[in-house]
């Protein structure tokens, strides 16, 4: 569904005498109100965890000598193409280069260092270019690659999307499918708060609870349990 519907299908859910919106900008009154619950909503799923899968994407970097620092906008989403413009954080362990030149099948691990060790140790006195072998992370997010490049490599990685609003009418949230009915629920839980709605509440809410248990058992990293201890 996009935003359009979610709306839509938020307001039969919850009352039925409300119908409609036939859009998302001009709303006033409740269902003004339906519009700002469901993007609440959606925003309340992207930073209910940090590791959603779908909220995960790739990225490369391309590296000219001499510099060692780089901001998100100067690394490509793989999927979209496009320099990345929604970012939250890296993920450290999947940091990977390789000489340009030479292609991908010579890459190498990028081993990750803290920005302290960083500091003392590449940032202070005189520092010789060379194949980067560690990547840090700035204060600002900027990667921070260790020794500077001596020449052009391509950085891989991962990275986390941060949460973003929907705001035009065939907007589609960036989840599975399958699960933009927890949107709703959520929303018809906001709406059963404000408008003193118990039934409406209890009903978005159990549903609400019911997918974001098999949201978290599917679309996050597997947890791994150790052992009994000997």
């Amino acid at each position: 569904m996009n935003f359009l519907e979610l709306c839509q299908r938020t307001a039969s859910e919850c009352s039925a005498s409300l119908t409609g919106p036939t859009d998302t900008t001009s709303q006033t009154g409740r269902l003004g109100q339906i519009v700002k619950w469901v993007n609440s909503a959606w925003m309340d799923i992207q930073t209910r965890h940090d590791d959603w899968n779908f909220m995960r994407s790739s990225f490369t970097l391309a590296t000219t000598s001499g510099d060692g620092r780089y901001t998100y906008s100067d690394c490509t989403d793989t999927g979209t193409a496009v320099a990345i413009a929604n970012f939250r954080s890296w993920l450290m362990d999947k940091f990977k280069i390789y000489q340009t030149s030479a292609g991908q099948g010579t890459e190498t691990y990028l081993r990750p260092m803290s920005y302290t060790d960083w500091y003392w140790r590449y940032n202070t006195g005189a520092q010789t270019n060379g194949p980067p072998r560690f990547v840090s992370i700035a204060p600002d997010s900027a990667i921070l690659l260790a020794q500077v490049p001596d020449g052009a490599y391509t950085v891989t990685g991962e990275y986390m999307k941060a949460a973003t609003e929907l705001s035009g009418d065939t907007d589609i949230p960036e989840m599975p499918d399958e699960y933009h009915m927890a949107i709703v629920y959520r929303a018809m839980m906001k709406y059963g708060r404000y408008n003193a709605a118990a039934e409406v509440h209890a009903d978005g809410q159990e549903n609400y609870v019911r997918m974001m248990k098999e949201m978290s058992r599917t679309y996050r990293p597997a947890q791994l349990i150790g052992g009994p201890l000997a």
